[in-house]
């Protein structure tokens, strides 16, 4: 409403209308607050860290067992038992993470860090969104043939640095359109 507006007599105890009235959304208190830069790196930090720690101990069963006898004659063997441990490791964590952000919209390192994926809507991730579309559109380019690894490493390189854009969006986030907010806290906590 306009106040010089001359159809119209200004009357400050009437009902706002949709002109000046303020949207119910920012009257909220749980209006979804974009994740930290730093949050969201220290929680990327820990999820590897427990890649990492999932890892050694199927490689150290590996290299302890038998199934290195004669494995170092062949170079290729080695590597092959070694790289099936860092493989086979991982794996229930891995399945593991991808349940939950496909029911909560966290992993490990982004629930105890306090965060959350949504979708730009507000809504939920599913599987599709939080897991197949973020995560695993952009390990396609690195089956790229003749060329994946180097257009990996550029894809991976553009996804991070779009972190600094205003609305703290990375690629993978602008593809499965999602974002990245401060979990709110439980009730009773």
């Amino acid at each position: 409403m306009q106040l010089d507006d001359p159809r119209h007599e200004y009357n400050p105890y009437a009902a706002p209308t949709t002109d000046d009235a303020r949207s119910y959304a920012e009257d909220e208190p749980d209006e979804h607050v974009l994740a930290e830069r730093g949050t969201r790196f220290g929680a990327r930090i820990l999820d590897n860290l427990l890649l990492v720690g999932s890892a050694i101990p199927v490689m150290i069963l590996f290299i302890g067992t038998d199934a290195l006898d004669g494995a170092a004659a062949d170079e290729w063997k080695l590597y092959l038992i070694i790289g099936a441990g860092a493989l086979l490791g991982p794996l229930p964590l891995v399945i593991y993470q991808w349940y939950l952000i496909a029911t909560r919209g966290q992993t490990l390192g982004k629930k105890w860090t306090k965060i959350k994926i949504i979708k730009t809507d507000g809504s939920r991730v599913d599987f599709v969104s939080g897991v197949i579309v973020r995560n695993w559109v952009l390990a396609l380019f690195g089956l790229v043939p003749a060329v994946g690894q180097a257009l990996s490493t550029i894809v991976n390189l553009v996804d991070a640095l779009m972190i600094f854009s205003d609305d703290r969006r990375c690629l993978h986030d602008r593809i499965a359109g999602t974002k990245v907010v401060v979990a709110p806290p439980k009730a009773g906590s």
